[in-house]
């Protein structure tokens, strides 16, 4: 009985690996018959190779080690009978076919083929391979095979032409194939089953020779659909003869009745198991259903996911982030949009509703953000200078093109003062700045002589001076205090969700910022805020006990906005033992700092991406070893991916998003449940104090400034 396996190309398969194979096969004196097939039905052209079991195992496993991405599956579906078949005939078979433009034959093969397009219809090349015979030399007296049998018996055989006699010595040179060749066909309309029939004796005849003659005759139509090795095989058939007939695709472009050769779809390694949790996506690879997923694990050497607006990247992050909350995990959700935050909302269970946390201005109660908070303790020196490191690089990082030496300095002293002041938040800088009797009253808990003398110098400048360093800082943080929402968020002294929950409880906290209402800014100085809290927190961790370290997900979208945390490629690095899995997703590489991208490219080992433009496109080409055409043509919800995996790279394939998971539950319950749980009011606002006259406006760097050459 036949066995079938259906084949999957890389394209373009290499002509000459192809050419290896086939003589490999002829080379083999042990092999049995093998059939292969080239048949379209309704349209579409698939590939299949039959045998039996043992020469069908050997056969495919060969394929496999001379033709790499290649593979063979069960075919997806059944082999549709044919309802007329034919096989064909070829006179002067000791002379050569035409190979000098065999692209051209596979070309016109592949058009015939592609022809069945009706619902109904199916043509089929089918190449049966007997036993191969061994390369010989050309017998001297051999005679002219282009003599017809009545010739032959009126006039004897003459010997072969010289012409004759070279091509007859190139074909012998080599292995050649026993072989027969036949064409299968079903169509409801008579006309139509001759017209393809025609269409693909035409296409088989282009490989004709002088002296060569090719015509189909008539055969049963069962032993096609059996694929029967008969005991007669008369044809005689190079590798190269064979080409056009397997009907592969070895030429570059697009070819009529195949798949696009962009974008590839390629498989998984097979070394390669998804984890039964945190799956994302299904293989695209033909053949192949396998899934797509992270174990937290591999998690922990971070991921990194971008691709434009509308591709899935939000889709991608919420089967990692419902499969996180499923798991009882501690998970961090920074959204800029508010749609990936209302939709992880939708995916609490019952029974984790009240772990979750929002912080949102734009909600009457919101849960808080104050890195001051808590600092007392044996190690509260490092924690404290590590506090005003962490600020100091936030606020370097939202206004990189206006911080001098002077602004630093202050910033930086700020910060650490506010640090030893029991009850204050970053609502209080200003009044620190300002208020001479609130700055002294902080100063008396001070021990720090280096900072107590920093203020000591700084009470000693006019106004002016003082407004120099301080008035630019000022007018940015009160653009965002000045928001009763924004302002409820950063002023909380004690909030009731305290950060270091994520680490020591199993908590959710989502970041739900609305720039398109907050403005980019102000969503940029809250989500850094968060990010940086969580470093410092993150670092804490290296005091736990490793094994104790349960893993927190953090899930960042248009993370360029929100990674202020100075050295990042450390912080990533660092990240990994401590327990703590980045996911970081952007739109284009070109919105990253190059120093910020390179850190991600260099840490972030889970790599997804999805279509791109043109430009970005050549960059990922670069990166991947693909061509720009396959991110180019990338359907949305389709990806290139390269994972962790268990310790290994699995280099790069092609995957499928998951379809969006359902909703579990009521996005206004769980806000509800959060706003009483760990929310606070918005307070009234009060008016900052002061700023002197001269102090710039907001469009003016800050800090010290370069005196114009008189």
């Amino acid at each position: 009985m036949t066995m079938w396996r259906e084949l999957h190309f890389q394209p373009p398969v290499d002509e000459q690996q192809l050419l290896g194979y086939l003589r490999a096969l002829a080379a083999d004196p042990a092999r049995g018959g093998l059939i292969w097939e080239a048949r379209t039905e309704a349209g579409k052209t698939r590939h299949l190779l039959g045998g039996n079991d043992t020469d069908l195992s050997a056969a495919v496993s060969t394929l496999r080690r001379l033709i790499p991405g290649t593979t063979a599956t069960a075919p997806a579906e059944p082999r549709t009978p044919v309802e007329r078949a034919g096989r064909i005939r070829m006179s002067g078979r000791h002379l050569a076919l035409s190979v000098d433009d065999h692209g051209q034959s596979l070309r016109a093969v592949l058009a015939a083929l592609s022809g069945a397009t009706g619902k109904d219809d199916v043509l089929v090349l089918q190449v049966v391979l007997g036993r191969a015979l061994a390369p010989e030399l050309l017998p001297a007296g051999a005679p002219d095979p282009g003599v017809s049998v009545a010739g032959l018996l009126l006039r004897g055989a003459p010997p072969a032409s010289s012409g004759h006699r070279s091509r007859m010595q190139d074909k012998l040179s080599q292995y050649r194939f026993r072989a027969v060749v036949r064409i299968g066909v079903t169509s409801p309309s008579p006309v139509r089953r001759r017209l393809l029939v025609h269409g693909l004796l035409a296409a088989i005849r282009t490989l004709q020779t002088s002296g060569v003659k090719i015509s189909l005759t008539t055969k049963n139509p069962a032993n096609l659909d059996a694929g029967t090795v008969p005991l007669r095989q008369p044809l005689a058939l190079t590798a190269e003869e064979l080409l056009p007939l397997l009907a592969w695709p070895i030429q570059d472009g697009d070819l009529p009745g195949l798949p696009n050769r962009h974008p590839k779809l390629l498989p998984p390694p097979s070394t390669y198991t998804a984890p039964k949790k945190r799956v994302f996506a299904t293989s695209t690879a033909p053949g192949s259903q396998a899934a797509i997923g992270i174990r937290i694990e591999d998690a922990l050497r971070h991921t990194h996911i971008y691709g434009p607006t509308g591709a899935g990247k939000s889709t991608l992050m919420l089967h990692l982030i419902k499969a996180d909350i499923d798991a009882g995990a501690s998970v961090v959700v920074i959204d800029p949009k508010r749609d990936l935050a209302m939709d992880t909302l939708s995916l609490i269970p019952e029974r984790r509703m009240g772990e979750v946390a929002i912080i949102d201005p734009s909600l009457d109660r919101s849960a808080g953000i104050n890195p001051f908070a808590a600092l007392s303790g044996p190690d509260s020196d490092e924690r404290r200078a590590l506090v005003a490191e962490i600020m100091l690089d936030v606020f370097r990082g939202l206004f990189p093109n206006a911080f001098g030496p002077l602004t630093a300095d202050t910033l930086h002293a700020s910060f650490l003062t506010l640090t030893y002041a029991p009850d204050a938040s970053l609502a209080d800088l200003p009044k620190l700045l300002t208020d001479d009797r609130y700055r002294r009253s902080v100063l008396g808990k001070v021990r720090n002589r280096s900072l107590l003398e920093f203020w000591a110098q700084y009470e000693q400048k006019s106004p002016g001076q003082q407004a120099n360093a301080v008035g630019p800082v000022m007018t940015r943080l009160r653009q965002f205090l000045l928001r009763p929402g924004v302002r409820a968020v950063l002023e909380q002294t004690t909030p009731a969700f305290r950060l270091e929950e994520l680490f020591t409880k199993r908590r959710i906290l989502i970041v739900s910022l609305n720039k398109g209402l907050l403005g980019i800014q102000t969503a940029s100085l809250l989500g850094s805020l968060v990010v940086a809290q969580l470093w410092q927190l993150i670092l804490a961790r290296s005091a736990v006990p490793k094994d104790t370290r349960a893993p927190v997900s953090i899930y960042i979208d248009e993370a360029q906005n929100f990674l202020h945390l100075g050295d990042l490629a450390e912080a990533l690095e660092q990240s990994r033992s401590l327990g703590a899995a980045w996911h970081l997703a952007h739109q284009h590489r070109s919105q990253m700092p190059p120093k910020l991208l390179e850190a991600i490219d260099a840490n972030a080992r889970n790599k997804i991406i999805f279509g791109l433009e043109d430009a970005e496109a050549k960059t990922a080409a670069r990166i991947t070893g693909l061509d720009a055409e396959d991110f180019t043509r990338l359907p949305p919800y389709e990806i290139y991916t390269s994972l962790q995996s268990g310790g290994t790279r699995t280099g790069w394939f092609s995957g499928r998003v998951l379809p969006p998971p359902k909703a579990v539950s009521s996005v206004d319950e769980v806000i509800a449940e959060a706003q009483a749980r760990y929310g606070a009011a918005c307070a009234k606002v009060e008016p900052e104090p002061a700023v002197a006259d001269d102090v710039g406006d907001e469009d003016e760097p800050i800090g010290r400034t370069k005196r114009s050459p008189k």
